[in-house]
């Protein structure tokens, strides 16, 4: 049994909303909403208003003259009409003044300066006599000749482009959206003037008086647009079915409802439809928003999937994050899998081996009995091999995880303190006890190792100042580190220190001494995890390791003096975490004595001397995390970065 709809969707307001949608039943409810993602066309709206900027706007449309001009010579006329009513500055040709023609004015009532040169002018015009402004000055002459020799030139579509003279103008008009040549016939109905289709530059070329001129510019505009700019615009993206069952099955459906469908560049079809089968998707070109959404309502209907046990390939591609990561993401929920491992140490190798250029050759997959799924790298795609409503169940869940991951840019400053002074109970102490610092653990709770403190806002600050201004603190390093959320940041700075290694004596050849390496230097890693709330949580290992030299004991080789962290802390973003307590103590014995009377008893004691000193320093580490979620918040990190390097020449 059918259901028939009687009432048309054209002349009610139930229209569109009719489609049939399933209840909600939860977060991941299997309903699959169709997205449509729409475009904005072209404006429709023009400049048709007629501004013809000509030499009469010059001139009060306020000021009114009672003027009555009987017989007058042409002459005359100019001095009394430019000089004494207009009272502007012109120059009269030489031939004006010998002109036997005569002109008679007799208005009866009042008239506006911009109406008296109006039709000055045009009398004039009809006399052969030009007029010509430069510079505030009206330069007035005879044109007997005719306008072939006295010629302006113009270029644009704007009326500013337009020369602002009475000769006659030849104006080159270019086509902003295609060349329109049948129009060439109804701009000379337009306006009279001539005009001269250029194909080749996209543009007509009109002869004509300005005013004239500007008529046809007004109507060059009113045309002169896509001839689709009236239209709607929309992308829709297939999810089950492929893009060419649409273009296919929905052409049907919509001739049968009267409106007419086209698969390509089809202007007299109240619809276009262009298929993007790269992307999977197609352009609707609808008359209106109605027209379109009655298109997505049996769009919607089309793209189903299939019903039944038949089992068909359906391939997902990620907006905004790789496919590997959702197939590690997926692989636990569908079942048995191959290629893949849940521990952040494998993740971090892959992370690695891929930034090498080189990628592992065992593949991403997993399977249970509904439902296949395989991971091509290459494409950055999911390829599922199940039914379709398996498929359609499973779709909700890659779409919420499919999400733009955040990056964490990581500011440390690595520091050697020596514990006298203001710090010689230690670099915690010292800014605990300042007024302007305070030391406590996240959410105002206290670590309970005493290791590990987090300084907001300010103190983060006055923390870094600090160590960097006081004398006593020898900044180690100071990276600052980009990484992408639940990723590895690596960073490593040292040297490699040659010590004598394995000494074999050999009665033939003598003794042979090998000589091996030891890397110092600095050692960070950090992995941060950013949670829902904005929470910074990061894993972090360093190593510090530097020499000492090496005296008599050790055969000349030096001493390596390592110090490390590992730990887990929890952070905000923008705060700065102090990783501290990492003593050294330095003892030396000097003994200085006067060879000879130092020997001597009781008495040598006034001939030596033993100078004995302690030297201890804290090796601290502070790491500020930002989260960045979209690149405008780059600029800020990249102008702070930059001011710090006043020798090294940035661009902008």
């Amino acid at each position: 049994m059918s259901n028939v709809n009687e009432s048309s969707y054209l002349n009610t307001s139930n229209t569109p909303s009719s489609a049939e949608v399933l209840p909600d039943s939860g977060p991941l409810s299997p309903t699959i909403k169709a997205e449509l993602q729409r475009v904005k066309g072209f404006e429709t709206k023009g400049d048709t208003s007629v501004q013809e900027q000509n030499l009469a706007l010059k001139f009060s449309s306020k000021e009114l003259l009672k003027v009555t001009v009987n017989a007058l010579h042409v002459n005359d006329y100019l001095h009394y009409v430019f000089g004494d009513l207009l009272g502007v500055s012109y120059v009269l040709g030489d031939e004006l003044a010998v002109a036997e023609d005569t002109i008679t004015l007799s208005l009866q009532e009042l008239i506006s300066k911009r109406r008296l040169f109006t039709l000055s002018e045009s009398v004039l015009e009809s006399k052969g006599i030009k007029i010509r402004y430069n510079n505030d000055v009206y330069y007035i002459y005879s044109d007997k000749s005719g306008s072939q020799g006295n010629i302006a030139y113009g270029f644009g579509s704007r009326i500013e482009d337009v020369p602002d003279t009475t000769a006659d103008i030849m104006q080159m008009v270019p086509f902003k959206f295609g060349m329109q040549s049948q129009i060439s016939m109804v701009l000379q109905s337009v306006a009279q003037i001539q005009v001269i289709p250029m194909i080749q530059q996209n543009a007509f070329l009109l002869r004509g008086k300005r005013n004239e001129i500007i008529k046809a510019l007004q109507f060059v505009k009113l045309v002169d647009r896509p001839s689709l700019s009236s239209r709607t615009i929309g992308i829709y993206k297939a999810v089950f079915v492929s893009v060419d069952e649409v273009t296919d099955k929905l052409p049907k459906i919509l001739e049968q409802e009267g409106i007419t469908v086209a698969n390509g560049n089809a202007k007299d079809k109240a619809v276009s439809l262009i298929s993007l089968n790269r992307t999977g998707s197609v352009v609707i070109f609808a008359p209106n928003e109605v027209i379109l959404e009655r298109i997505m309502l049996w769009v919607k209907t089309i793209d189903q999937p299939v019903s039944g046990d038949e089992k068909q390939y359906y391939v997902y591609q990620p907006e905004f994050s790789r496919a590997t990561d959702l197939g590690h993401s997926l692989s636990s929920l569908i079942g048995s899998s191959s290629g893949l491992s849940n521990t952040s140490s494998a993740r971090t190798e892959e992370v690695n081996s891929s930034s090498d250029g080189s990628r592992s050759s065992q593949g991403v997959s997993a399977s249970n009995k509904e439902l296949k799924m395989v991971v091509d790298e290459r494409a950055n795609s999911i390829i599922f091999h199940s039914t379709g409503q398996a498929y359609k169940k499973l779709l909700p869940l890659i779409k919420r995880l499919d999400v733009s991951p955040k990056q964490v840019v990581l500011e440390v400053l690595i520091a050697e303190v020596t514990l006298t002074d203001e710090f010689k109970q230690g670099v915690e102490f010292a800014l605990s006890n300042k007024d302007s610092a305070t030391s406590t653990g996240f959410y105002n709770l206290a670590f309970k190792n005493g290791l590990t403190y987090t300084l907001s806002g300010l103190d983060g600050k006055y923390a870094v100042s600090l160590l960097e201004t006081n004398k006593k603190s020898n900044i180690v390093s100071r990276p600052t580190l980009a990484v992408r959320d639940g990723v590895t940041a690596k960073i490593n700075i040292g040297d490699s220190i040659p010590i004598v290694g394995e000494i074999v004596t050999d009665p033939v050849n003598g003794s042979r001494t090998s000589t091996e390496y030891r890397r110092t230097g600095l050692d960070l890693e950090v992995t941060p995890t950013v949670n829902a709330q904005g929470v910074i949580i990061m894993n972090i290992v360093q190593k510090f390791s530097n020499q000492i030299p090496g005296d008599s004991t050790t055969a000349g080789n030096p001493t390596i003096l390592e110090r490390n962290i590992a730990t887990e802390v929890i952070a905000g973003n923008g705060q700065t975490i102090l990783l501290g307590g990492m003593i050294s103590e330095n003892n030396t014995d000097n003994d200085n004595n006067v060879p000879f009377f130092s020997s001597i008893p009781i008495l040598g004691n006034l001939f030596k001397g033993v100078d004995d000193s302690t030297s201890k320093t804290e090796l601290v580490v502070l790491v500020t995390p930002r989260i960045i979620e979209s690149t405008v918040e780059w600029q800020p990190l990249y102008q702070g970065f930059k001011s710090r390097l006043t020798e090294l020449n940035l661009g902008n």
